[in-house]
């Protein structure tokens, strides 16, 4: 009998030590959740002279909270830092993005300014932003659509190359970059967000 009990002893202890184990290797936050999911596109840097007309088209002042929504290596809010005295954010889902990111934040000494947080850009909370800047997917813009409808009254969206499809835009620019010689196109919108008239291209 003390047998049989030693044995149902060592028994229950194995399988709660394989419980915790188990329980060891699942995620243990949101941060480690969210790292399972990869990117949604490939990450191509914008210009630097795009970056400048790109915030000269979004009238930042420095009271303004610009929001950089796959920000890469965090050169847009990095610059806008720099230049207006503004606070940023920039956001991205991608690790060695992020890395990249802070690098550039403490290089520029911009830390008091800016922030790069490891997110999924579709679960934010944009009502904090004044501005925000996209350089992402046309399919990915229009996923945004539910959140930058809800972003403040005289928001600013700036987005580069690709429109957001069906909402009217405030101006579109062509820029020519001296860097890569190649045409770039900036769309502005201004919120509270406008369906496109079926006039406008």
């Amino acid at each position: 009998m003390r047998r049989i009990l030693s044995f149902l002893a060592i028994t229950a202890v194995l399988v709660l030590t394989s419980w915790e184990a188990a329980d060891a290797a699942a995620p243990s936050s949101k941060k480690d959740a969210k790292s399972v999911r990869g990117p949604d596109c490939v990450y191509v840097g914008t210009p630097y002279d795009v970056i400048d007309k790109m915030l000269d088209l979004a009238s930042i002042r420095k009271t303004d909270v610009v929001y950089d929504l796959g920000c890469g290596d965090g050169r847009i809010v990095v610059a806008a830092a720099r230049r207006f005295g503004c606070r940023g954010v920039g956001y991205d889902i991608d690790p060695q993005r992020i890395q990249e990111a802070l690098e550039n934040v403490d290089r520029n000494r911009v830390k008091g300014l800016v922030g790069i947080e490891q997110e999924d850009i579709f679960t934010l909370d944009l009502g904090r932003a004044d501005v925000i800047m996209l350089y992402l997917l046309p399919s990915m813009n229009k996923r945004l659509i539910p959140q930058l409808a809800k972003l403040k009254p005289g928001s600013r969206i700036v987005a580069h190359n690709y429109d957001i499809e069906g909402i009217a835009r405030e101006e579109s620019v062509t820029f020519r970059s001296l860097e890569d010689g190649v045409n770039h196109y900036i769309y502005v919108y201004t919120a509270p967000l406008k369906k496109k008239d079926a006039t406008e291209p």
